[in-house]
């Protein structure tokens, strides 16, 4: 088995292996474009065996940090891939030679690792941590208690109306969605992307609203323009302006929604005629599943979960390489949320004792 970093030749290959081999829209080679437009390193691993057959990918971002670098190859690029015909125990050698790899030629400097698992279909509702990974120094980011991380799968069935709006879907939030339309909300697609610039904009305020760092604008763009084919962007309106904007992209059987955005949070359940019109579009449109995508809160998988979509455990786990750097690194991260939100600490109090109990 041979580990090498893959080259824009290999981009038809890898795609191909991704459509193929069920991968999720964010492992295509293409997200390159975006993380280099905002300063990172995208580092594609491919594994090949003996005939030089791609078997698995890998793909890594190492991200610039102050006085450090982190690696990751989680929520954002999509773990470790591989085909999906290989032994338990091809799998495990495929999985140590990817990882001995990154801790030879890219740990250096770095202050961790974040890792997503993408198991086979038959593994995925396990919340027991993988041998492999925990021996090899990870460790597994799942709270058994809340059955956090997640994301929920829903499977559609067509047609819409019947199997999904009245056979699935409750009583109580066909009321809530009917409730949004009689406000003369209605949801738009915009094929063009000339909303692009309020989408961006909408974006932002939903990452500043939770204190976390937005995407550049440069960024977005990069991204709509690299998959334009592959993303569908909606719009809901309200007296003809624009209250909310909705993201959604579009990956061999499955439609994955990405990212809402809307300038205020008092749009009471707007939000969810968002999620109705592109799961209803998606079915219409022949898909067979939608993602709701990382969850990593009580309260959005709660909001989620209204949509009758499977529970799947979001596998993520974490390999810290120096204590002191990752202190440096989080500190002034906590120091930060805990000035502008004075509660932070409490709220967070059983996640913060658990990391410091496991440094």
């Amino acid at each position: 088995m041979r580990i090498r970093e893959a080259t824009a030749e290999d981009r038809a290959a890898w795609n191909t292996f991704v459509d193929t081999e069920g991968g999720d829209f964010i492992h295509y080679y293409d997200w390159k474009q975006t993380y280099e437009t905002r300063g990172d390193q995208f580092i594609p691993l491919l594994a090949e065996n003996a005939k030089s057959e791609l078997i698995g990918i890998l793909p890594i971002v190492k991200e610039k940090r102050f006085l450090s670098s982190i690696l990751h190859s989680d929520i954002k690029t999509g773990g470790f891939l591989l085909k999906s015909d290989l032994s338990e125990m091809e799998r495990c050698e495929a999985i140590s030679a990817f990882l001995e790899y990154v801790e030879a030629y890219y740990s250096k400097g770095c202050s961790r690792f974040t890792l997503k698992e993408n198991l086979p279909s038959a593994g995925k509702l396990s919340e027991e941590p993988t041998t492999i990974l925990t021996d090899n120094g990870f460790r597994f980011r799942y709270d058994a208690l809340t059955h956090l991380p997640c994301t929920f799968i829903l499977e559609l069935k067509q047609p819409f109306e019947e199997n999904i709006w009245k056979g699935l879907w409750s009583h109580n939030l066909r009321k809530k969605l009917n409730k949004a339309g009689r406000k003369g909300v209605v949801t738009i697609q915009d094929p063009e992307l000339g909303y692009t610039d309020i989408f961006i904009d909408m974006v932002n305020e939903n990452y500043k609203r939770h204190r976390s760092i937005p995407p550049t604008r440069d960024e977005i763009k990069v991204t709509l323009n690299t998959f334009r084919d592959k993303v569908k962007l909606f719009i809901t309106l309200l007296d003809n302006k624009p209250i909310m904007t909705f993201l959604s992209y579009y990956h061999a059987s499955t439609c994955f929604l990405a990212e809402i955005g809307s300038y205020s949070k008092d749009i009471e359940d707007m939000n969810i005629l968002c999620y109705m019109t592109a799961i209803e579009d998606a079915c219409n449109a022949g898909y067979r599943f939608v993602d709701f995508s990382y969850t990593a809160t009580s309260g959005l998988a709660f909001f989620k979960g209204q949509f009758k979509g499977t529970r799947v455990p979001f596998r993520i786990y974490e390999k810290r390489y120096s204590v002191p750097r990752t202190l440096i690194e989080l500190g002034p991260v906590v120091i930060k949320k805990a000035w502008q939100d004075k509660t932070y600490i409490w709220k967070k109090r059983q996640i913060l004792w658990d990391r410091i109990v496991h440094w």
